[in-house]
């Protein structure tokens, strides 16, 4: 009865059933609950995956129901990762679901990401993403960077001593960024990175060849760019002037 569930997903070539396997055998961690990290979320359950560790310490408000189809109106002022952990397991109950209410920070990162076979990018902000491109080096796990602002959005696999990292590139590594309200965000492109970021997250568990370029997608023109990235050996995250 539950294969059945995901006979349409194994009939795919790129995934077949040793690919589900590996999927039902894999955790994943998915840091910030809004539109982008509530849509991985949902996919990753869909799909099978085995655990899920969902991480925010936000509340869910009006601004957010746009964009953020895990929520309804119903749940303005609850906690992301309570209301997102409910829905999920109404997904699918066969899959472990665990929650974080907690700020992803320094201190503690490395502890919550620790058990994870990729590491998902849910953020908003330059602060959180460089706390998850140092954890995920030390750790040696490999994460999927995805943003989103206006109509597009970018998505890249980091996968420690095989990659460049976020830092090669000069990406910053402080700030809290803009919000969504004063930047502006369409959701069709908030849906569209999140499922860009799954399809290169499936890539990596499944060891197929991925090379960490930088995607480019813009929804609204539309347009799609591969920009490749190498990796800087001086990069002081994972190159030889590591802090």
């Amino acid at each position: 009865m539950e294969m059945e569930r995901y006979l349409s997903q194994m009939a795919v070539k790129e995934i077949f059933p040793s690919g589900q396997k590996i999927i039902e055998s894999s955790s994943v961690v998915v840091v910030g609950m809004g539109g982008t990290g509530s849509a991985i979320a949902e996919v990753m359950v869909r799909m099978g995956i085995k655990k899920i560790t969902i991480v925010d310490y936000d509340t869910i408000e009006n601004s957010n129901l746009n964009r953020q189809a895990m929520y309804r109106e119903s749940d303005i002022g609850l906690k992301k990762v309570d209301v997102a952990k409910a829905e999920l397991l109404k997904i699918n109950n066969y899959v472990s679901v665990e929650s974080v209410d907690q700020k992803l920070i320094s201190s503690n990162a490395e502890g919550i990401l620790s058990k994870a076979d990729i590491i998902m990018d849910g953020t908003d902000n330059y602060d959180a993403r460089h706390v998850l491109n140092v954890a995920s080096v030390n750790l040696n796990i490999p994460w999927i960077f995805s943003a989103v602002e206006g109509t597009y959005g970018y998505v890249k696999a980091i996968l420690p001593g095989k990659t460049s990292c976020l830092s090669c590139f000069g990406y910053p590594d402080k700030g809290e960024g803009i919000s969504c309200t004063v930047q502006g965000v369409l959701p069709s492109a908030v849906r569209a990175i999140s499922s860009l970021a799954c399809s290169i997250a499936l890539k990596v568990l499944m060891d197929k060849e991925t090379y960490g370029d930088l995607i480019y997608l813009d929804v609204w023109k539309p347009l799609l760019e591969v920009m490749q990235i190498p990796r800087n050996k001086e990069c002081r995250v994972c190159g030889t002037q590591k802090d």
